[in-house]
Formats: structure tokens, C-alpha cells, sequence
């Protein structure tokens, strides 16, 4: 999977009718809410502002009034297609006096997204886990050796009468074990799934 960091904004008229596409990045539904809230602030007088979300694991699209299925879903078809989540993507309609047509209108919001995702970096989602534990300061050096063998990458440390450090390691490593082969020193106190930004 993929997501953008860097909103990008596409235009295209079609009979006289301006379609106006955004792409931003979202990490919550209330950055979808107020970039939403601040589109139709700036177009007021556009017919129709339709869109598309992927956010985690659940989506949305809407017509916004345009005939069912040619606006919000093809939108949503072009974020599936090329993999992206944790984006919307908008695509507001000035319309100008002549009706497209149902066929026409799928084809000129298709090509309006598929315009837009085409201008953005894309920059690959990676899953991963997340290990959080607390260790004895005599046995740091030799935990910090044992992950950096193992190519686990320290996410984060913090020292108060125990040393707590949060690595990052593949969905199948099972950190229990840690605590038989650094025992007593070692105590795994969380883990959890996440996916990151992996940049170049």
C-alpha cells in the first residue's frame, strides 16, 4: 500500500463545466472534515463537490447530487487501483450549462482522479510491529547488540530506574522469547501492529 505527503490539486474542463480535483494526505476523519469544510467555504458556487476516502481500513464516497455511481465511486475506484489509503480525494464541479451525461460525467471525474493521483509522489506504507519493553541498565549493551544482529531498529529509549526501549521488528518476530534469553533483566510490557512511511 501506498499514501502522499504532498496534497496536489488537478483542472480540466469539459463543455464548459471546470472540474477542480484535490488530493490530500489524512491521518484522522477530522482532517478529512476540515479540508472539506474549507472546500466548500472557497467554492461556493460549484455545483457539486464529490469525493473519496481510504482511511485505514475504512472508506466513503459520495455523488454529492450527480447521478448515482459516476462521481464517488469512480474516485474511490482510482485510490483503490493504485493502492493508496490514508487520503481523500475531492472533486469539485463548476457546471456549465450543458448536461454530460451519465457516461461522460464517469469518464471526466475518472480522468479528473486519475489526473491528480497521477501528479502525487507516491511513498510506500510498510507494516510492522512494535515492541515495547523495559530492561536493567547492566544488560543494555548486550540487548542493544542482540537487536542490532538481528537488524531490529530502535524506535525509541528512555532511561528512569529502568531502561524502556521501543524496536521495531517483522509481524512474525515473537518478542516473548526476549524474556527467557535476557531473563531476569528483561520484561516485555507492549506490542502492536503499525503501518509507516517508508521514504527513499
Amino acid at each position: 500500500m501506498y499514501t502522499i505527503l504532498k496534497s496536489e490539486k488537478y483542472e480540466v474542463s469539459v463543455l464548459q463545466s471546470k472540474f477542480i480535483s484535490y488530493l490530500i494526505h489524512i491521518e484522522n476523519l477530522a482532517d478529512f472534515d476540515y479540508f472539506y469544510k474549507n472546500l466548500k467555504k472557497e467554492h461556493k458556487k460549484a455545483r457539486h463537490i464529490c469525493y473519496a476516502y481510504i482511511l485505514n481500513d475504512t472508506y466513503k464516497y459520495s455523488d454529492d447530487g450527480e447521478p448515482s455511481s459516476t462521481a464517488g465511486l469512480p474516485i474511490y475506484n482510482v485510490l483503490k487501483g493504485n493502492e493508496l489509503k490514508n487520503v481523500a480525494l475531492f472533486v469539485v464541479r463548476y457546471f456549465g450549462g450543458t448536461l454530460l451525461g451519465s457516461g461522460r460525467l464517469l469518464r471526466t471525474y475518472s480522468l479528473a482522479a486519475k489526473e491528480v493521483v497521477n501528479l502525487a509522489k507516491k511513498v510506500k506504507l510498510s507494516t510492522f510491529k512494535f515492541v515495547e519493553a523495559s530492561i536493567d541498565y547492566q544488560s543494555f549493551d548486550s540487548f542493544k547488540n542482540y537487536l542490532n544482529i538481528n537488524n531490529l531498529i530502535i524506535n525509541k529509549t528512555f532511561f528512569n530506574d529502568k531502561i524502556f526501549i521501543e524496536f521495531r521488528s517483522p509481524l512474525d518476530f515473537n518478542e516473548n522469547e526476549l524474556e527467557t534469553l535476557f531473563y531476569p533483566s528483561l520484561k516485555i510490557e507492549n506490542s502492536y501492529i503499525k503501518e509507516i512511511i517508508m521514504e527513499d
